[in-house]
């Protein structure tokens, strides 16, 4: 029989099976939080719910009372702190913003792709030196979310009581997990960002289908207009000064309000740039938010940075869909602090400016964020206050159709922002075409008679019957084409018969034959002195806000009243 081992070598003996099983424990719960977590990629519906089964279920390895993930954003040299509990500070800023420049812990670790373990009197250099954020602990633990030798976070553990919480263990067990954590944020991430992207698709399409329904009602609903106006404008021609004449003013102001709401839907109808300008950016700002200021009484503060001086845009459209913004940002905090706009050139992209409001008001729930730009849909409670709904929908065809993007990024009782991005310079959409002239000798001379002749087309004959109407009670001799052919041909007609057309009136898009552009066109290769008139009730189309460029002398938007006809068909002759 051998010796009996001595108490010494028991005790070892002890401590190296003690040692061997603490190991295989320790690994078994490693392998079962990496499941855990693995399985919780697959069965949390948001990135917040990824996160907090993140947490729960490292807190099965180690002390995790004070706890953080932070994302690095390199394209944006910046730290965004995703998720966090903590015991002593209740909120820390979301995001660190040039942290290359801007130092802290957490961008330490980004910096050194390498694990940071720092007891309390290193910790009480580096908050000295203005490296730590929030209360001082007694020890702090960070290591990288490496994939593919790129940072993609920090995850982070500290203990503000105990200086002998985290040991060595502690940080490779942390690192050992982090590769894992690290690729399945980034599929989550990724998953978010590919269903942000289809909802963005369909909200996309979705606007696009409303837009060209919303356009094509308004079409109809101006000729309808046009019929009413037109009416109510011949009775005021023959009623007397009295009590009639009052009603069929307050009749008239209404069909034009009218007019006025089709116009807000015809900003969703298909279509570039309006009226394209070199505009003054600081200027255009400023005397926006002024006139807010005077109007609406809200208070903004503008920050400006290396803004562009000078952008190409519809200044009008586009001073709208900034009101719009502004409006619906002084409203979230019920008018009761400053709105925070910032503007300047995108520092990533040239040749783009980017603007951002920002309020501090009660915040939209992260369901709701994707219908913020749907018309009709408003947060804002039911009352004499309540919103149109539109204010959102007509900001967003506005920028879409400057060719630019805006998005919207909101946390329920923090506020919202509201990001937009335009480029200085549209690109090239012209619609103008070169003119096919005859010679001179086969051009046709207007002459002067005491009775003009108007050439007046328009596929609705409710419209073609009261205009004729109006134009017999102004003086003129209408003649009346329901298509671009059947224009051409009257013109061509009473050309031949020695017989002047004045001025010409077409209707912009019809639904059978030739249009306005299409009729202008050949009538201007029988005669390039002809005056013509482009009239539809797509009021916002480019060819009605930019006629000139067309070849049109003048545009009349339906409802067309018998003032502006008159003024028109005046001016003209």
């Amino acid at each position: 029989m051998g010796d009996k081992p001595s108490y010494e070598q028991l005790e070892q003996y002890v401590k190296r099976l003690e040692n061997t099983v603490f190991k295989k424990i320790r690994a078994e719960a490693i392998n079962k939080a990496l499941f855990h977590i693995a399985s919780a990629h697959n069965t949390s519906e948001t990135l917040q719910d990824f996160y907090r089964s993140i947490h729960r279920h490292l807190s099965l390895l180690l002390d995790t009372t004070n706890f953080f993930i932070a994302i690095n954003y390199k394209e944006k040299n910046a730290i965004r702190y995703v998720y966090q509990v903590d015991e002593r500070d209740e909120f820390i800023p979301r995001w660190i913003n040039q942290f290359t420049e801007n130092p802290s812990l957490t961008g330490d670790v980004v910096l050194g792709k390498k694990p940071l373990f720092l007891d309390e009197k290193n910790l009480v250099k580096r908050f000295a030196r203005g490296r730590g954020k929030g209360s001082l602990p007694k020890v702090w633990l960070g290591v990288p979310l490496m994939i593919q030798e790129e940072v993609l976070g920090v995850l982070a553990v500290q203990s503000y009581t105990n200086p002998d919480q985290f040991t060595r263990a502690d940080v490779e067990i942390l690192s050992f997990v982090s590769e894992q954590i690290a690729i399945s944020i980034e599929r989550k991430r990724s998953e978010k960002e590919l269903r942000q992207a289809r909802k963005r698709l369909i909200r996309s399409e979705k606007l696009e289908a409303i837009g060209t329904l919303a356009s094509g009602i308004a079409h109809d609903f101006n000729n309808t207009l046009s019929v009413t106006l037109g009416n109510i404008n011949l009775a005021q021609m023959l009623a007397a000064p009295d009590q009639i004449s009052e009603y069929l003013a307050d009749a008239e102001a209404s069909v034009l309000q009218a007019k006025e709401l089709a116009a807000k839907f015809i900003v969703f109808s298909k279509g570039g740039i309006r009226i394209k300008s070199h505009i003054d950016t600081r200027g255009f700002l400023n005397k926006t938010l002024e006139s807010l200021a005077k109007s609406e009484g809200i208070e903004c503060r503008l920050t400006i940075d290396d803004l562009p001086p000078v952008m190409e845009a519809d200044e009008k459209q586009l001073r709208e869909a900034f009101k719009n913004i502004v409006v619906n940002a002084a409203e979230a905090m019920d008018m009761g602090n400053k709105v925070t706009v910032f503007a300047g050139g995108h520092p990533e992209k040239p040749g783009m400016v980017f603007i951002r409001v920002q309020d501090q008001g009660r915040g939209i729930e992260a369901q709701n964020i994707e219908k913020v730009f749907e018309p009709y849909y408003s947060s804002k409670p039911m009352g004499k206050n309540k919103g149109t709904g539109l204010g959102m929908s007509i900001a967003w065809s506005i920028v879409k159709n400057h060719q630019g993007s805006i998005w919207i990024d909101s946390t329920p009782g923090s506020g919202t922002r509201v990001d937009i991005l335009l480029p200085v310079f549209q690109k090239s959409l012209s619609h103008e075409k070169p003119r096919v002239q005859l010679p001179e000798s086969q051009i046709v001379r207007p002459t002067d008679k005491e009775s003009p002749l108007v050439l007046f087309m328009d596929d609705d004959p409710m419209i073609r019957h009261i205009t004729k109407k109006i134009l017999v009670r102004l003086g003129y001799i209408p003649v009346l084409a329901q298509n671009g052919e059947e224009a051409v041909e009257k013109y061509q007609s009473l050309v031949l018969s020695g017989q002047t057309i004045a001025v010409v009136i077409l209707d912009l898009e019809v639904k059978q034959g030739m249009g306005g552009i299409e009729t202008m066109e050949l009538l201007t290769a029988l005669n390039p002195e002809i005056k013509v008139i482009v009239a539809s009730g797509y009021s916002k189309d480019v060819a009605m806000e930019n006629c000139k460029a067309f070849g049109f002398a003048d545009s009349l938007a339906k409802p067309i009243s018998v003032q502006n006809l008159k003024e028109a068909l005046e001016k003209l002759l």
